[in-house]
């Protein structure tokens, strides 16, 4: 298996974002180029961190037969001391993924660089704050009635 399909089961783990980043095809082509983007990104700023984080998931998901991402291989992976050195290497993976930012080691923000894709937007059921994709202008015509988003 490949590093960016083991960071997205990583991802998935650490999120819960199983569906958009394992499970559903479409948004999972999607997402492959993203996570090679923030796992490339965590690397440089987690240069020891990331790689020892990403060894420690795989392995535990290398065993055959595979286990399933659920939250019992999480029990198993928080249980060892490789994920506990690098606790906080952990909770930055499901920052980019939710919010596309994260922290280094001295709090300095970095942008993951896909802040439209953060998978906080489609949870509080709203578009990211300065981006749409509607056309320039649409903001002075009154929604129609009925209609939400996802």
């Amino acid at each position: 298996m490949d590093d960016t399909t083991n960071f997205l089961e990583l991802s998935a783990l650490l999120t819960g974002l199983y569906d958009s980043l394992l499970n559903d095809s479409e948004d999972r082509v999607l997402n492959q180029p993203i996570a090679k983007e923030y796992a490339r990104r965590l690397r440089g700023t987690f240069p020891v961190g990331f790689p020892a984080l990403l060894d420690a998931y795989k392995a535990l998901a290398t065993v055959d037969p595979k286990p399933p991402i659920d939250d019992a291989l999480l029990d198993k992976l928080r249980a060892i001391q490789a994920f506990k050195d690098n606790e906080i290497v952990a909770k930055q993976i499901v920052n980019v993924w939710y919010f596309s930012q994260f922290n280094d080691e001295t709090g300095n923000l970095i942008d993951g660089g896909f802040y439209e894709r953060g998978a906080v937007w489609p949870l509080i059921r709203a578009h990211p704050i300065g981006f749409s994709t509607q056309l320039h202008g649409y903001w002075t015509h009154k929604p129609r009635r009925g209609k939400t988003t996802k």
